[in-house]
């Protein structure tokens, strides 16, 4: 009586229906947190988005591949390159993750392993990373690029099956025909067989490759927010590095980092007469800056408005953290989080503070 008591006061009229998809793999992922819990809305409608994001994935894929050469005629040249090899490799580690849930009853591990893929790897990266090379690659590139897209995601559907049969069951009619793994199924995604995981399959070379990727994105995307670059900006990127890795991804990282060019200087005298009083980052051998041209004044004047903004928030923050009945009745949570944005000011104002010291010289 006292839960459905505070059930009726939270929802008056009622709880909102997420679909039976979304409430499944909730359940799952709280399946061994205990026998009490609270049920949270919130999470059903982040699994809800994430059915959302395999139906918009996978309408993405079709577009991509239906109709189209996937490389599956015999005789056909299929060059899979490093993403490709990565996400396959990636798919093994799921599989095998998945297996050693539900070996251990662990059903939440299971959805966790699975979510963190579909959305964080294969919708994130590889998706984006398919269209830059379906876009710019050779024939034989494009057909191992489809092949890729419609083969791990026909994987992933059978793969969720059984925490979403709903929307898997739905989507895979449409999937598994294009990637040629609907013979012999007529009974539909009921009847094929579970995935399983190959670790022979997994490239330590690709994915070594993908990371050195992903952090080279990441840089860029630091650099164009420390000058406060437009999304629709697209600039040239500066690089003193590695001059097989930048030539080989800088069709991806165009495409990644919103970036216009890849330009490879030839030494690190290039670099620093190339780059002015521009940021730089340094990611691992590399070094990376973009190519704007800087009002310096102005710049300068912007960073002192953004210091001076900043160093009231950590006013702010300290005199929360400062106050003891704040720290004492506050959710350990609270507490914690704003000692995390009081570190992270703090960390920006040191970029900024860097960034003006470098400018300054020049004026």
């Amino acid at each position: 009586p006292k839960v459905a008591a505070r059930v009726r006061k939270e929802f008056p009229g009622g709880m909102p229906a997420y679909g039976a998809d979304a409430l499944r793999f909730t359940m799952a992922s709280y399946a061994s947190l205990g026998r009490s819990i609270n049920f949270d809305t919130q999470r059903c409608e982040g699994y809800r988005n994430f059915c959302n994001k395999l139906w918009n994935a996978t309408r993405f894929v079709l577009m991509n591949c239906e109709g189209q050469d996937c490389g599956f005629a015999a005789g056909a040249e299929v060059e899979r390159s490093m993403a490709d090899r990565w996400i396959v490799g990636e798919l093994q580690r799921v599989e095998a993750a998945v297996a050693q849930g539900f070996a251990d009853y662990r059903l939440d591990n299971v959805a966790n392993a699975a979510y963190a893929f579909v959305w964080d790897e294969y919708c994130d990266w590889y998706l984006e990373i398919a269209k830059a090379q379906i876009a710019s690659g050779t024939p034989a590139q494009q057909r191992a690029s489809r092949q890729t897209l419609i083969r791990v995601l026909e994987t992933v559907l059978r793969l969720l099956h059984p925490l979403t049969p709903f929307i898997t069951a739905e989507l895979w009619e449409r999937v598994a025909p294009v990637a040629e793994r609907k013979a012999g199924h007529a009974s539909g995604i009921v009847a094929a067989p579970y995935p399983v995981a190959r670790p022979d399959r997994i490239d330590p070379q690709a994915d070594a490759w993908v990371a050195q990727l992903k952090a080279v994105v990441g840089a860029c995307r630091n650099l164009r927010s420390e000058m406060s670059l437009s999304p629709a900006e697209r600039v040239p990127l500066l690089v003193d590095g590695d001059a097989t890795f930048f030539d080989a991804a800088a069709p991806l990282l165009k495409a990644l980092a919103k970036l216009s060019d890849v330009k490879r200087l030839p030494d690190e005298a290039a670099f620093t007469a190339a780059t002015g009083n521009a940021p730089v980052a340094v990611q691992g051998a590399a070094r990376l800056a973009l190519e704007v041209q800087i009002d310096v004044a102005a710049e300068l004047v912007r960073l002192a408005k953004e210091i001076d903004r900043l160093r009231g928030e950590i006013t702010k923050a300290r005199a929360k953290l400062d106050n003891q009945g704040f720290v004492a009745r506050a959710p350990a949570a609270v507490v914690d989080q704003e000692r995390q944005r009081l570190d992270d000011f703090s960390q920006t104002i040191r970029r900024l503070e860097d960034q003006a010291a470098r400018l300054a010289p020049s004026i």
